[in-house]
């Protein structure tokens, strides 16, 4: 096979390598998060508030547990009790406090998301330059030319266009030498180099597979879903109008035996 044709079929490989590469990692850096920033201000700030009245009630439950195991003939410290039950629970109050601090950062996230122009364009300068600098598919990269594709990671990773537009004009003679150099290699290296491609692509799309096969992406229909969302908060809430009853139930029984015991 002519040289020329295997360099041929070697950038259109490299195309399709690197087009799956940024697939995966727009599944994983932007996808994940924005469906996990979804599910979180729809659904889960609902389920925030659900947590915390369970952990109302669970220590109201504790809490009589506590005053019903103590003698009557013998004093006891209501501000104690309420001590052992914030300790006891302290996990579980940590916990919810941590979800409600992701949630507070999912709202901001989507709150700061790029207009889809601004995202596309970074999206297609990073493939451009990808192509040019991913050591997967040029691996006689030099010290210099690794340093600039860190480089240019960290500015897809935090959206910096402006960065990634200034690396494709500063570094235009290094990048335009990357290109040549498929020349310089024989007919074997490149048809090892092809071959090599497309064992990769063929990885990445398993990889791309099971990514989707797993959450937030399992759920990425309902939560875009307005009737399937709403479903879920009115099931949450109506739990909430349960729980509410309950728990004045309890705290009345608490307060019950707290006149009783020190009266």
């Amino acid at each position: 096979m002519e040289k020329e044709i295997l360099i041929e079929q070697h950038e259109v490989l490299k195309v399709e390598y690197i087009k799956l590469l940024n697939d995966k990692d727009v599944l994983i850096s932007w996808g994940k998060p924005q469906l996990e920033a979804l599910y979180a201000t729809r659904i889960g700030v609902h389920q925030i508030k659900l947590l915390q009245q369970q952990l109302r009630i669970k220590a109201l439950k504790r809490k009589i547990e506590l005053v019903q195991a103590i003698n009557t003939d013998q004093p006891y410290d209501v501000n104690e009790i309420e001590l052992i039950v914030a300790l006891e629970l302290s996990n579980l109050e940590q916990q919810i406090m941590n979800q409600t601090s992701e949630i507070n950062a999912a709202t901001s996230l989507l709150s700061n998301l790029d207009t889809p122009e601004r995202s596309a364009e970074l999206k297609k300068l990073f493939k451009q330059l990808a192509k040019q600098l991913h050591p997967d598919v040029n691996p006689e990269l030099t010290p210099e030319q690794m340093e600039l594709w860190h480089k240019v990671q960290k500015a897809y990773k935090y959206g910096d266009l402006e960065q990634l537009k200034a690396f494709e004009l500063v570094y235009e003679k290094e990048l335009n030498q990357l290109k040549n150099n498929i020349q310089e290699l024989t007919a074997d290296e490149i048809l090892l180099r092809i071959e090599v491609l497309k064992e990769g692509i063929k990885i990445l799309y398993q990889q791309i597979a099971e990514i989707k096969e797993q959450y937030p992406f399992t759920i990425e229909e309902n939560i875009r879903d307005e009737e399937w969302v709403q479903n879920e908060v009115d099931g949450i809430n109506n739990q909430l109008k349960q729980l509410n009853t309950y728990e004045s139930e309890l705290v009345l029984h608490y307060s019950t035996l707290i006149n009783n015991t020190t009266s």
